[in-house]
């Protein structure tokens, strides 16, 4: 489901900031642009009837946790998301009553409809894993009616502010201070989408503007420790490169093996294959 609100028409997007040693490989790449702070969801003007509950508030920034992708399912990854409620999509506020859809036309799912699905879900799911994880203390959004649709109704809240999201490639280089070995990285930005912001940027929560990953006190670390060369080893978390391999080659190695999973399977259609990211030194380099 993608977001709806009517003074934003922009696309939720991974932020990827490599820092001062990642330069874009295009000279005048194309930006996508990334709301962050809080909105408010509003049902449609034209809606049939008036809802009985306030508008929601939501917490954009909260959500970056999670895979664009998870809302906004049409979303190709390179143009702008449409409103939920653009025709062909969530367009209707309330479900078509029983039979009043055309024989043979698709039952599209209301906009209150795929709100309810994958933001009351999600919060469910998280709290069952939460629980299930023995956690006593559990953290999710809200579940209730009026956790989301507070009384009185409050007023609309669109305090948000707007990042620059590079798209297409981009080249990850060597710190200037290291001799480098191979050939710098072309990185598929683009193609990343699929996954949350933090699963590369764990320490970025959505708010402010990403330090490079080599900044000081993060990945600054130029060559590995003197006792190890092993990358695995913790003593070796602040080493760039061990910060990049661990990140990229487990994940690409996991989608081969699921791929090889496919295939054994009998599924080699290209289209129905998960993709594969490389794993071999030159295929990076």
């Amino acid at each position: 489901m993608k977001s709806y609100a009517r003074l934003v028409c922009c696309v939720v997007a991974l932020m990827v900031m490599l820092g001062q040693h990642l330069v874009l490989a295009e000279k005048d790449p194309e930006q996508l642009m990334l709301p962050t702070g809080t909105m408010t969801l509003l049902a449609p003007p034209d809606a049939e009837r008036e809802p009985r509950l306030s508008p929601v508030v939501f917490p954009h920034s909260r959500h970056f946790a999670y895979s664009c992708k998870d809302c906004h399912h049409e979303w190709d990854g390179a143009s702008p998301v449409q409103s939920c409620a653009t025709a062909g999509c969530h367009e209707n506020l309330w479900a078509a009553a029983p039979g009043t859809t055309p024989l043979g036309e698709k039952r599209i799912k209301s906009l209150a409809g795929a709100y309810h699905q994958v933001c009351r879900d999600c919060h469910r799911d998280e709290l069952k894993a939460q629980k299930a994880a023995g956690m006593k203390r559990t953290y999710t959004g809200p579940i209730a009616c009026e956790g989301c649709h507070p009384e009185p109704h409050a007023e609309p809240v669109n305090d948000i502010e707007i990042m620059s999201v590079p798209l297409g490639t981009l080249t990850i280089e060597a710190p200037e201070e290291v001799y480098a070995k191979r050939p710098a990285v072309e990185f598929p930005h683009g193609a990343h989408f699929d996954y949350a912001c933090q699963l590369c940027h764990h320490e970025w929560y959505g708010e402010s503007y990403m330090d490079g990953c080599m900044t000081e006190g993060c990945h600054d670390q130029f060559e590995p420790d003197p006792s190890t060369r092993n990358i695995k080893d913790p003593v070796n978390v602040y080493y760039y490169l061990a910060a990049y391999h661990n990140t990229c080659l487990p994940c690409h190695r996991e989608l081969q093996q699921e791929r090889k999973a496919f295939e054994k399977a009998g599924i080699i259609n290209e289209e129905d294959l998960p993709a594969a990211g490389p794993v071999a030194c030159i295929e990076c380099h």
